[in-house]
């Protein structure tokens, strides 16, 4: 997350009312419906989704609706994503991730309160990579025993749970103020290509079993 003090007089419009749009996706083959909501301020709206939702029941999410006169409506998302948009390389990215991981996580929640399986629609685990420190392996499987994920919790194999160790303990160096003091910008591309290349071993290898978040997208490199 980033923010920063602006011009409040940059914005030349404002609207007092807004087209909020609901999706909710049930079902492990995501079956969609659409709602629109008018006339209700943004918690009116999220409270309505929740609703739609059946408390958590079913993954749902939610956008503002915006009529553009050149390109028509489009969507803003506010929370979570279209679901059934897997990401493609053009997109996998931490904006979208983010979105998604919202959507899953107040799910998963739902499911682990109600002594439910905490697995998604699909009936797979959602497991998220990013670094952390104190840990061995950067997986993490919320709301289970599995937070964070130890070895041979996972059908990964010694390779790969290697290689996650030593990605991880690779960031520690890096993101240590003393160790990673000279760390250079070659040094944190190095680590966020290798991060790719584990996400897509991870994927290779929970593929049935789990979707792999890559989380380390919101990784930012320490500032100076």
């Amino acid at each position: 997350m980033h923010q920063f003090e602006v011009d409040e007089r940059d914005s030349s419009w404002e609207i007092d009312e807004a087209r909020f749009r609901v999706y909710v996706f049930m079902g492990a083959a995501n079956a969609v419906t659409t709602t629109d909501i008018l006339s209700a301020t943004v918690e009116e709206a999220l409270e309505a989704a929740r609703n739609l939702a059946e408390g958590d029941r079913h993954l749902w999410s939610i956008a503002l609706a915006h009529d553009d006169g050149a390109m028509g409506r489009g969507l803003v998302w506010l929370s979570g994503n279209d679901y059934n948009d897997y990401p493609r390389a053009d997109s996998d990215t931490a904006a979208y991730w983010r979105h998604r991981g919202t959507m899953q996580e107040r799910y998963l929640l739902a499911r682990a309160q109600s002594g439910e399986p905490v697995v998604l629609p699909t009936g797979e685990r959602s497991v998220r990579l990013g670094p952390e420190w104190g840990v061995d392996l950067p997986l993490w499987e919320q709301f289970t025993d599995h937070y964070p994920v130890e070895r041979g919790a996972l059908p990964l194999g010694g390779r790969l749970e290697g290689s996650l160790a030593a990605w991880n303990q690779r960031w520690q160096e890096l993101a240590d103020p003393d160790t990673g003091r000279g760390a250079s910008e070659k040094d944190w591309a190095a680590w966020k290509a290798k991060g790719v290349e584990l996400v897509a071993r991870l994927r290779e290898a929970l593929a049935g079993v789990a979707e792999v978040h890559p989380a380390h997208l919101h990784t930012g490199q320490p500032s100076t």
